[in-house]
């Protein structure tokens, strides 16, 4: 349970930080006709992750640190004869911080999200995972918006198939993620489906007596619904195609780094329609 209490831990000092966001960030402007209720995509932001991006087309930029903590109860294992001893069993508990601005006004405003959820992992064989997961929690915004709930699930796939010095992974998602205002209402939610492949090779040397491996992985996210972004004549942009190419750096084993444990770490470019573009911070291929 150690491992538990660190990610309480940092959870307390990652909501610690928001607060001091709120209180900060509580004097941002809000332009004429902007609907203070529902300024930030939540649920787009949660599966986005952390990074620096922009939506041209809709005059916006959006900066995003996403903490992915989880807790692994017990890892999936194919070789076990009973159903219930081969499932695998995670507590997902990530924690977010966002920063919004118009790059064509002087209109900002920074937000925060906690969205705890659950992930069964079932072993299908050898090499092939399946990940079925559900998540629940809430967001609020500096401008004085309402209280956000921020619900999804979905199930993930991972294959992965080892050849000589080389380790190729095929990932599959569909995920439904949506936020709904708690005022109001309102929601504002996509449909997704991803695909990725991944391969990774020893890198050569080692860090922190540690070898290293290195990925290099590529994801096509496809939205169905929608994901829109308001411009500010009140028109919207819909974002319905995002490209991901990643590098990846692994540890055989896991690093500590003020006590939070970590194998995986890299970064990313996007780019997708309606002038998407944004450079992302990843923990490895996302699936």
């Amino acid at each position: 349970m150690k491992n538990l209490d660190a990610q309480i831990k940092w959870l307390s000092v990652f909501f610690a930080v928001v607060v001091s966001v709120f209180i900060q960030g509580s004097t941002s402007r809000v332009i004429a006709d902007e609907d203070e209720g529902d300024l930030l995509n939540y649920s787009f932001a949660i599966w986005l992750g952390s990074g620096v991006y922009q939506v041209k087309d809709a005059d916006k930029r959006f900066y995003v640190l996403r903490v992915p903590f989880s807790y692994a109860f017990r890892a999936a294992q194919h070789d076990q004869p009973a159903l219930r001893d081969k499932l695998g069993f995670k507590l997902l508990l990530p924690a977010l911080i966002a920063y919004q601005e118009e790059t064509q006004t002087d209109f900002d405003y920074g937000a925060g999200a906690f969205v705890p959820g659950f992930e069964v992992q079932f072993p299908a064989n050898e090499y092939w995972t399946l990940k079925p997961f559900g998540q629940f929690g809430v967001g609020k915004d500096t401008s004085d918006g309402d209280l956000q709930y921020i619900y999804g699930g979905g199930v993930r796939s991972l294959v992965s198939i080892p050849y000589k010095d080389f380790v190729f992974r095929i990932g599959n998602s569909v995920v439904l993620a949506e936020n709904k205002n708690s005022s109001t209402d309102e929601s504002n939610g996509f449909s997704m489906l991803e695909a990725g492949l991944d391969v990774q090779t020893p890198l050569g040397f080692n860090f922190l007596s540690r070898e290293l491996n290195t990925g290099l992985f590529f994801v096509a996210s496809r939205f169905y619904n929608r994901v829109d972004f308001i411009r500010e004549d009140d028109d919207t942009e819909r974002v319905n195609l995002i490209f991901t190419l990643g590098l990846t750096f692994e540890a055989e084993e896991a690093v500590s780094i003020w006590k939070i444990k970590f194998k995986r770490v890299g970064i990313d470019y996007r780019w997708g329609n309606a002038g998407f573009r944004g450079i992302g911070f990843n923990m490895g291929f996302p699936f």
